[in-house]
């Protein structure tokens, strides 16, 4: 039942965060370790759910460095990571925030989480989510702001302009 009704959403989480090749792993693995728990699962399992993902993904990620070290060595081709869609000004400026940003975003604006569920992922307290948020919010403006400064200096002139 609890597979059933938060298979999409956890599919999401991960297909957000990690190469579509890797994706049913991470969620197979995550609802395994949910499985493994079912008689200590909290009361609200989404966050729950989320934060296994999460400890997962990274998990896949160590493997994956590894495996890209060796192939290095052997001369094999390396696996990428899918770049975001969407504005590209805002991916760039995505791009630049530390991972704990990134994640602290993502759980709000697209996973929909309330801070106090996007700390229970983050195993924190809801102040420290909040506070998280709006520092990581700050950066995003920040990054956007600069790179937006950038462009618009770089961008040749109408003809017959000047700056």
């Amino acid at each position: 039942m609890l597979y059933r009704r938060h298979r999409h959403a956890v599919t999401a989480y991960v297909r957000r965060r990690a190469p579509e090749y890797v994706v049913e792993d991470i969620v197979a693995e995550t609802f395994l370790v949910c499985w493994r728990r079912r008689d200590r699962l909290p009361e609200e399992t989404l966050p729950w759910l989320y934060a296994v993902a999460l400890r997962t993904l990274a998990n896949d990620r160590r493997k994956r460095c590894h495996a890209d070290r060796a192939a290095r060595v052997s001369g094999q081709p390396l696996a990428t990571e899918i770049q975001p869609a969407g504005d590209a000004l805002l991916a760039a400026a995505f791009a630049q925030l530390s991972e704990s940003d990134r994640e602290v975003l993502c759980l709000i604006a697209w996973e929909g989480l309330s801070t106090a569920q996007a700390a229970k992922v983050l195993e924190c307290s809801s102040a420290a989510c909040r506070v998280r948020l709006h520092r990581a919010r700050r950066r995003l403006d920040r990054h956007l702001s600069t790179i937006a400064i950038r462009q618009a200096t770089a961008a040749p002139l109408p003809e017959g302009a000047s700056r």
